[in-house]
């Protein structure tokens, strides 16, 4: 069973499937919506330890469904990461003061994320969070503050991003190649069927003819027992009226 329950709202389906991947990476079961709406409904009924979330979205943006977060009570307490491309200092702040967590961007160094879920998980901050916590989340938008160690981490993060995507990749691969070669034996069934039903009908056929001819022989032996029967009747007929014709005639 997973450790804890992410809902992802991010209206790329990539970026869906990279995140939840490395989620899953750190025993993190996860659920993606495309909108914001859509995550309201779904937190009507189910809960969620920790949400991401994007910022450009389609109708409510990632602020406004933040600040919808925050002022629910049955959501309000759940920690929210604003997961953008996004990374100047006035974005930060911003997210900041409407009550998120930290922003994590999409260049993703999953080491890092590991650590500030672990962070998360294990340690179980308070709302307002620990400053050891939010110090190792704001590291990941903070470019200005970026040295040789950052820039690394950096570097990382996209060959992390890019693996979890060769991965991706490969599955839908292999996806493929099953659907592939699972359309290519129905297929060849649907064909072997159709022969056997071909067979069966030339089979039937056949039988139905040599039925008729049978049967048609077997008429034309009736049919002419009876002419026969019919010419005897006839001879039989005429020899009386002719005997009676004979009779009548002395």
């Amino acid at each position: 069973m997973a450790r804890a329950h992410a809902l992802i709202i991010e209206d790329s389906s990539t970026a869906r499937i990279i995140l939840a991947r490395l989620l899953e990476r750190s025993d993190i079961s996860s659920k993606g919506v495309s909108t914001a709406e859509e995550a309201f409904s779904l937190l009507q009924h189910e809960s969620y330890d920790v949400i991401f979330l994007d910022h450009l979205l389609p109708g409510m943006n990632g602020f406004q469904a933040l600040e919808q977060l925050k002022s629910q009570p049955h959501t309000r307490d759940i920690p929210v990461f604003m997961y953008t491309s996004q990374n100047a200092e006035r974005y930060i702040d911003e997210a900041k003061t409407l009550g998120a967590a930290g922003v994590i961007r999409k260049q993703i160094d999953r080491e890092h994320l590991q650590k500030t879920l672990d962070t998360l998980l294990v340690n179980s901050p308070e709302p307002e969070y620990s400053e050891a916590f939010r110090i190792a989340v704001e590291e990941t938008g903070r470019t200005a503050q970026e040295n040789t160690e950052q820039a690394t981490r950096k570097l990382t993060g996209r060959m992390s991003t890019l693996e979890v995507a060769y991965e991706e990749l490969e599955e839908e691969l292999r996806e493929l190649r099953q659907a592939s070669e699972n359309a290519h034996r129905q297929h060849a069934d649907r064909i072997n069927r159709q022969s056997r039903s071909i067979r069966w009908l030339m089979a039937t056929a056949v039988l139905l003819v040599v039925a008729l001819v049978w049967v048609s022989s077997w008429q034309a032996n009736i049919l002419d027992n009876h002419i026969e029967h019919t010419n005897e009747q006839f001879e039989l007929m005429h020899s009386i009226v002719g005997g009676v014709i004979e009779l009548i005639s002395r």
